[in-house]
């Protein structure tokens, strides 16, 4: 049975994740969502990229008005993270989430969500973008309210969709 999941921000989530943590977490996640047998060396590389850049994009969010982190831990174990990024007033973004195998379906990704939304605020419009063979984070998304938008288009290597979520009344 596991304990709570416990939401950290900042340096304080940082006081409880070292730079390996979260670079190790990263390539969990990314290893179970963002591969399948079919992407091309360079599409690798790009999720490859992803786990490279974690830790420095983490760190930066720590410093940055404009963007918020925060860090789930279940049982002292740092189980996964997000960070939102405020762009311009009306361009909101619930950038990175990322959540270890071993923690998904449980609550940790839920609350990560919504401690990303409640910080960009939920009586504001804001997208995410999540790879096109993802249907799993998909899913998940639209519990939030996030809806594909058909119009929009990404230039990622690895095929990506747009998802926006209009204001919440």
């Amino acid at each position: 049975m596991r304990g709570p999941c416990t939401i950290r921000t900042g340096n304080d989530a940082l006081a409880h994740a070292t730079v390996d943590d979260i670079t190790h977490l990263t390539e969990a996640a990314t290893g179970a969502t963002f591969y399948r047998d079919d992407l091309t060396e360079a599409q690798r590389a790009a999720n490859r990229r992803i786990v490279d850049i974690s830790a420095p994009t983490v760190l930066a969010a720590c410093e940055r008005a404009n963007q918020h982190f925060a860090a789930a831990f279940v049982d002292g174990r740092f189980a996964g993270y997000v960070i939102a990024t405020l762009h311009a007033e009306n361009d909101r973004e619930l950038d990175w989430l990322m959540v270890h195998p071993d923690f998904h379906g449980t609550d940790v990704a839920p609350q990560l969500m919504q401690a990303g939304i409640a910080w960009l605020d939920p009586m504001r419009p804001m997208w995410l973008n999540v790879i096109r063979h993802n249907e799993r984070a998909i899913r998940f998304y639209r519990r939030f309210r996030f809806e594909i938008d058909p119009n929009a288009t990404t230039n990622h290597i690895v095929p990506h969709v747009i998802m926006r979520r209009a204001p919440t009344p």
